[in-house]
């Protein structure tokens, strides 16, 4: 962390590059498996990979945020909340992975043609492996080791495209193996946060009190928090349920290059979380207001250089089958904007002890989000979808934004108008560049 500065920009530049070097090894990946596998295999191995992501979040009842926040209040209780964690979110995900198996199969010839029973058994596993990793990345943020969680993402995330170069150049490369190559990584990646998160805890057995405690507090940030989740993930498998496996691989790729918008912003709301909530009520409010402020401009200006480059890039790199990605690219650039509000003030609120208030953003979100999707893509297809998610992230941002107002008030001209402390995020970002 840097010294005398903010320690949320510093967190968040901290962050920030570590998913832009993170995603790197990600954006490798997707670019193999589109050349590989195409628009078709993209789509499925897309599916299979959000689908565990959803059920291992679905999975944990909000105990990871709660973690976080109560990590960072009762430093004394550390090796409970660490071994509660784990073994609530290990079995939780069990229970959720049985749920999402027995589900696909019951649809028969409806689930996308590619998921078939080893596709499933490695969904399964692949859910587990995500819980448990879940456990220990909360846990550290709420130690405020951001630095360890910064380090595991910037360089663990390029075990993927490692894996997947050398099935590729060896056996050919399918989507049962380019699944099973993503949940050894993510294997790797959840021992990583383990075992940085065991590192100066002296472990205890889990405390059934504490544990009640947790969940009743992150059971009201768990709706908002898995409603933001999904507001990522829902629409690729409505996707995948609507339309072809084809379009799915088509958004897909226009998703995971407008991600890119999203990382400061994310880095952001992530920082903030532990920080605001050791800091006293009065300081909250110009922690959030800050973060925004900084988040907004470099999100806007990122948007506009995207719209210029995107339509060029995209099919240059991704190849001439997904030329189609470029409209429904250029349709969730708005988006970024509500999802840098939704994302910090959501998180604001939780660190301000209403984790029920939290939710009212992504929720607001996630209905829209939904509703729109049922009507768009049978028509549009993937720019359906993406037209729905912006308007969804929008509308949703703007709900959270009222919500924070309304618990901690202040006059819109703080939300717009630029001080000389937002300049600290910005040196923040610079200062791994020097």
């Amino acid at each position: 962390m840097l010294k005398g500065r903010d320690p949320v920009a510093a967190g968040s530049a901290q962050l920030f590059w570590a998913k832009v070097l993170g995603n790197a090894g990600f954006f490798v990946a997707v670019l193999m498996l589109a050349r590989a596998l195409g628009p078709t295999g993209r789509g499925t191995i897309a599916f299979i990979t959000v689908t565990a992501l959803v059920a291992a979040r679905f999975a944990g009842l909000g105990l990871g945020e709660a973690t976080t926040v109560f990590v960072a209040r009762r430093p004394e209780a550390r090796g409970a909340l660490l071994a509660n964690a784990v073994t609530f979110m290990l079995g939780g995900a069990a229970l959720a992975a049985a749920v999402a198996c027995v589900g696909l199969i019951a649809l028969g010839d409806d689930r996308p043609a590619g998921v078939g029973p080893a596709e499933l058994t490695v969904l399964a596993c692949a859910t587990l492996v995500l819980a448990v990793g879940e456990a220990g990345y909360f846990f550290l943020l709420g130690c405020r080791r951001i630095k360890q969680v910064a380090l595991i993402t910037a360089s663990v995330s390029w075990i993927y495209p490692a894996l997947l170069l050398f099935v590729w150049s060896t056996v050919g490369l399918t989507v049962l193996r380019a699944a099973v190559a993503w949940t050894v990584a993510e294997s790797v990646r959840a021992l990583a946060y383990l075992s940085r998160s065991a590192r100066g805890v002296e472990l205890r057995r889990p405390e059934r009190p504490l544990l009640v405690e947790a969940l009743r507090f992150g059971s009201r940030a768990w709706v908002g928090s898995l409603a933001r989740f999904l507001n990522f993930r829902t629409d690729q498998i409505l996707m995948g349920l609507l339309a072809t496996e084809a379009a799915l691989g088509v958004y897909a790729v226009a998703v995971n290059a407008s991600e890119v918008l999203l990382y400061l912003p994310a880095a952001m709301a992530t920082a903030l979380l532990p920080v605001a909530a050791g800091t006293e009520a009065g300081l909250r409010a110009e922690q959030a207001l800050r973060a925004f402020r900084s988040a907004a401009v470099v999100t806007a200006a990122a948007a506009l250089v995207a719209a210029v480059l995107g339509p060029v890039l995209l099919p240059a790199v991704f190849g001439e089958p997904f030329e189609a990605s470029v409209t429904p690219f250029l349709w969730l650039l708005p988006g970024a904007l509500g999802f840098a509000a939704t994302a910090v003030f959501s998180n604001a609120l939780v660190a301000a002890s209403a984790p029920g208030w939290s939710s009212v953003g992504p929720i607001v979100s996630l209905v829209i989000g939904i509703a729109l999707d049922v009507v768009l893509i049978p028509r549009y297809g993937a720019s359906g979808a993406a037209a729905a998610a912006s308007v969804a992230f929008l509308a949703g941002g703007f709900a959270a934004l009222l919500t924070f107002r309304r618990r901690s008030p202040f006059a819109w001209r703080l939300l717009f108008r630029p001080r000389r402390d937002d300049l600290v995020v910005f040196r923040a970002l610079v200062a791994p560049l020097r």
